[in-house]
């Protein structure tokens, strides 16, 4: 790294010692890494990126001559110092998309390994477990007629046997012959989730397939997500399909009100329920939190639309609208 600088004050030198510190770390888990990988390529993005964005904030280029690091810059490392505990919040949500699958994912980011390479990088790890949605729903009297979750057996066993070439969805249908959703519960009220399936008539224009639920649920994000945040904890949720970004998000808006967000996805999840061609909600939260929906829809009475301007959401990585 080059960012050692001339006469720069105790706390200047601590912060770029800090992030030398970093850096190093992530080249050395990129070393450890197979080559050519995906995880090794993001490795080394990202300590560069560190390298190239510390160099800007502290007001120079990448030559030996530098500067003094901005006040809004040490500002910004003090914050990171003060929260070094990550939360891990599972929300094992698939109810806005027609894929199976996208509920395993908490679970296949801890069994690959998340927490020993976030303590490897020098943050503590506190895991909250998976939010219970099914529980949630049944609360709130949504008639639940299975269990929410694949078995977890049924993942291990795609990882070994098809090495994740075929999606999770798939897989199960071809290996399997499950037919798609069908792991899934399914719940009774105005959009049941057998509204979903790919043979099924898509709703009228304007409407959301299973909003009712799906409000209810990226409620549990949001509650999650805000009481962690404003505990000082770094939250960090995964799930689940791309419906939780709503809660998640409006949540981190409400203790940092002048949050960014760069939103990285091959799809923009800018839809509203006028232009979507499914009616997922996967497919709309972006647009949901920039304040484009025409009305409320059913079960997000509590949301904040609009909560994100459009300055402030940057899209990185697309090759598409909606999935």
């Amino acid at each position: 790294s080059e960012l050692t600088l001339q006469n720069m004050s105790d706390n200047g030198q601590r912060d770029v010692a800090e992030l030398e510190e970093l850096t190093r770390r992530i080249k050395a888990l990129a070393r450890n890494t197979p080559d050519d990988t995906v995880l090794q390529t993001s490795l080394m993005a990202a300590a560069t990126m560190l390298t190239k964005g510390a160099a800007r904030a502290l007001g120079r280029d990448l030559s030996p001559v530098g500067r003094r690091p901005s006040t809004a810059f040490k500002g910004s490392l003090s914050a990171l110092r003060s929260m070094r505990t990550i939360r891990f919040i599972g929300a094992p949500f698939c109810e806005g998309q027609n894929l199976d699958g996208a509920d395993l994912g908490p679970t296949a980011l801890r069994e690959a390994g998340l927490q020993p390479l976030a303590e490897m990088l020098g943050w503590s790890w506190e895991d909250a477990g998976d939010l219970d949605f099914a529980a949630e729903f049944e609360r709130l009297g949504f008639e639940v007629s299975a269990p929410h979750h694949h078995p977890v057996e049924l993942y291990r066993e795609w990882v070994g046997d098809s090495g994740m070439q075929d999606n999770f969805s798939t897989w199960v249908r071809r290996r399997k012959g499950i037919a798609p959703g069908t792991l899934r519960r399914t719940v009774s009220h105005q959009n049941p989730l057998e509204a979903l399936e790919e043979e099924a008539e898509p709703p009228p224009k304007e409407e959301v397939v299973n909003a009712p639920l799906i409000g209810a649920g990226v409620r549990l994000v949001y509650e999650s997500v805000l009481a962690s945040a404003a505990a000082g904890r770094f939250a960090l949720t995964c799930g689940g399909d791309h419906s939780i970004a709503a809660g998640s998000i409006c949540a981190l808006h409400k203790v940092y009100p002048d949050l960014g967000v760069i939103w990285i996805d091959a799809h923009a999840d800018a839809n509203t329920p006028r232009t979507s061609p499914s009616a997922h909600y996967h497919g709309m939260p972006a647009a949901h939190l920039l304040g484009w929906f025409d009305n409320g829809i059913d079960g997000f009475e509590w949301f904040e639309p609009g909560c994100l301007s459009e300055n402030r959401l940057p899209h990185n990585g697309l090759r598409g609208i909606d999935a």
